[in-house]
């Protein structure tokens, strides 16, 4: 299945219940009784009317502006997410038979931290549709990070079999995720890089009223010391989340400048929502500046999943010997951020996921990569 099928499934499996209230009509004034088939059409009505519904309130909840927020992650509420989750579940008890709500549900599970659920819902949809793709790639990857290698490599004989085009794309995924856990973080500038560098610093969100939040000022700080030690190096500055009228990447292009930085050098990216979107939105900057190395600047918590989340997005865009390096702002000491914690590798995985084309949310209105 190619990338834009799983968006375009979506969306269809979404219409079904609005060409169903479409295409049916009341039944008779004259006081006879209903016919079956009329009957089943105000129930099939009612059921579409509820599913939509219960997604309209699971995308209140989703969009719910309350936020838990590190440098390391911005996250929606656990509460916010299990009312998520529970709209979803209801959802899919009214049409069983759409795998797109169990597939949203599984990621409202992960935003919780219970990958096993989500895992739990991944072998449902093989229950009633056994080759599907999305299903094994989800069981591949998160049996991996739950330590069952066995599990995960049986996944991958499966993709093998239902859709090979996409084993090369869960290699390549796996090997971004052990190339970035195996690299020692480092907070200092390169005095030398290959030909054909970039630097791409990932936004952080702004305060209420759209001025910079610490963890964005030192995200900044690091980028001068990149920028002064490779002169000649095209940037990126990457976040498109508005507050108060402003963006990230105006407002990091704007304080570069302003400390000396060639305004020329700077593209600023004022689109993206998310690491994902940072990735995917910055590959495309790189490649109009046939770039063939990038550093990726960002908090020494967040820094690796920028990284993976920018070599996976570039594999559709850029050379294949493109490569990524990175340097960290200091968040945390970096001996206690050598090993990956739990929660950033599960962040890692989710993102790595999205960014080869599996949408977390795919439930319209409920849509996001």
């Amino acid at each position: 299945m190619d990338r834009t099928s799983v968006l375009t499934r979506a969306v269809a499996l979404a219409a079904i219940g609005a060409i169903t209230l479409a295409g049916c009509t009341s039944n008779s004034s004259d006081g006879a009784p209903a016919s079956p088939a009329a009957s089943s059409s105000a129930a099939a009505r009612g059921v579409a009317a509820q599913v939509a519904t219960l997604l309209a309130e699971a995308k209140d909840a989703f969009d719910n502006p309350t936020r838990t927020s590190t440098a390391g992650n911005t996250d929606k509420t656990v509460d916010n997410m299990a009312v998520v989750e529970q709209k979803l579940l209801e959802a899919s008890a009214l049409a069983p038979y759409r795998a797109d709500l169990l597939f949203s549900a599984a990621s409202a599970r992960i935003a919780q931290k219970n990958v096993p659920g989500a895992v739990e819902l991944y072998r449902k949809v093989l229950t009633f549709a056994p080759d599907d793709d999305d299903a094994h790639t989800y069981l591949a990857a998160w049996n991996r990070f739950l330590g069952d290698a066995a599990g995960s490599a049986a996944e991958v004989e499966q993709l093998r079999r239902v859709a090979p085009d996409r084993v090369p794309e869960v290699e390549a995924l796996f090997a971004a995720i052990d190339g970035a856990v195996r690299t020692p973080i480092t907070d200092v500038a390169p005095r030398i890089a290959p030909p054909a560098t970039g630097i791409v610093v990932l936004g952080y969100a702004l305060k209420k009223d759209g001025t910079m939040d610490a963890p964005l000022i030192q995200r900044l700080e690091k980028t001068l010391d990149v920028a002064r030690a490779l002169p000649a190096a095209p940037i990126v500055v990457t976040g498109g989340v508005e507050q108060a009228g402003r963006t990230e990447g105006a407002l990091m292009k704007n304080w570069l400048v302003e400390r000396g930085v060639d305004a020329a050098r700077i593209t600023d990216e004022n689109f993206a929502r998310t690491t994902v979107e940072n990735a995917l939105y910055s590959s495309y900057v790189l490649a109009t500046k046939r770039v063939e190395h990038a550093i990726v600047v960002s908090s020494a918590s967040h820094v690796r999943r920028g990284a993976v989340d920018l070599m996976l997005a570039a594999r559709e865009n850029l050379p294949a010997t493109f490569t990524v390096s990175s340097v960290a702002a200091v968040d945390k000491p970096l001996a206690e951020l050598a090993t990956p914690s739990t929660d950033e590798l599960r962040s890692i995985y989710r993102d790595a996921l999205s960014t080869i084309g599996l949408w977390s949310y795919r439930s319209a209105p409920l849509l996001q990569r």
